[in-house]
Formats: C-alpha cells, structure tokens, sequence
C-alpha cells in the first residue's frame, strides 16, 4: 500500500496568479481523488487483462491434459458442441441469405435474374439498388406533342383565368 502514500503535487494558481488556502485545498483533494480514481481503474484493467490471460491458459492446459489421457470422449464432446452451434449459425446464414437473394431477384427483370444471380449478396445488392433508382423517361407515343398543353376554352375562362392565361390563349390562335 506504499502507492497510497505517494500523490502527485499539483502547482494550482488562479487566474489571477495568486490563490487562497481553501482554493488549494479544494484542488488538491480533488487532484488527490482523481489520481486514487486512475490508480484503481489501471488496477482493474490490468486485472481483467490478467485473468483473460489465465482463462486461455487453463483451457489449453486443459486440452493438453485430455490429450495425455488420451479421453477422446471428452474432446469429442467438446467439439461437437461447438460444431453444431457453429452449423446452426451457418444454415441460418444460408436462409437469409437465400431469402435476401431471391427477394432482390424478383425485382429484376426476368432476362437479368440469370447473369445476376451468379453475382455474391453484397454485388447483388448494390446492383439491384442502382438498377431500382434509375428513373426511366415516360414511352413516346407518336401522335402525342411532347410540349404545348392544351389550353381551356377561354369562353368558359373567368376573368381572373383570362389574364393570367392570357399569353397561352394568343400562342394557341397563333399555332392555329
């Protein structure tokens, strides 16, 4: 417990240059908490870290001492137990991933679904994504002006109607 003895001096001066003694106190208590406070949680990280380190140790000697022994049993049981949580995770992943790339498919055109398909989940997904926010332009139909709307019959126009449309009136007499 010689570290409890040892706290740092901290110079504390006011903004003015000098300082009063229950200003000094006040600082060097907290200062003297503040380095306590370090102390203690350096303390625990290197504990944690320590005791870590020991679980790792002991399971391998754990293992060497199964293998000396030559109890298969109890190893094989071991690893079959992470084997089939580790299998249960990856047909979890092969369903999602299945039903992740059929749903994004299905939004393709029908002459794509085979080339994209052979594509990985994340391509796949960027692809789709691009391919679905493309803003397509409106099919020509001949016969249809793209531009010129057609103006109201300006006898069934109000007053109002008449002047702000006004300019829409003379063109379509003119086009006449």
């Amino acid at each position: 417990m010689s570290e409890d003895a040892k706290k740092p001096e901290v110079p504390v001066a006011d903004s003015q240059g000098s300082s009063t003694g229950a200003e000094a106190n006040l600082s060097d208590a907290e200062s003297s908490l503040t380095y306590e406070n370090k102390k203690y949680r350096q303390r625990a990280q290197e504990a944690e870290a320590k005791i870590a380190e020991l679980e790792k140790k002991f399971t391998s000697i754990e293992e060497a001492k199964l293998k000396e022994k030559e109890d298969f049993k109890a190893l094989y049981e071991k690893v079959s137990s992470e084997n089939e949580l580790l299998t249960s995770t990856a047909k979890k992943w092969e369903k999602y991933e299945l039903n992740r790339r059929s749903s994004l498919l299905e939004s393709v055109p029908e002459e794509e679904r085979e080339r994209l398909g052979k594509l990985d989940l994340d391509t796949l997904e960027f692809v789709t994504n691009k391919i679905s926010n493309v803003k397509t332009n409106p099919p020509e139909v001949a016969g249809n002006p793209r531009g010129n709307p057609k103006v109201k019959d300006f006898t069934k126009m109000s007053d109002s109607e008449k002047r702000e449309n006004w300019d829409d009136i003379v063109n379509s007499f003119r086009n006449n």
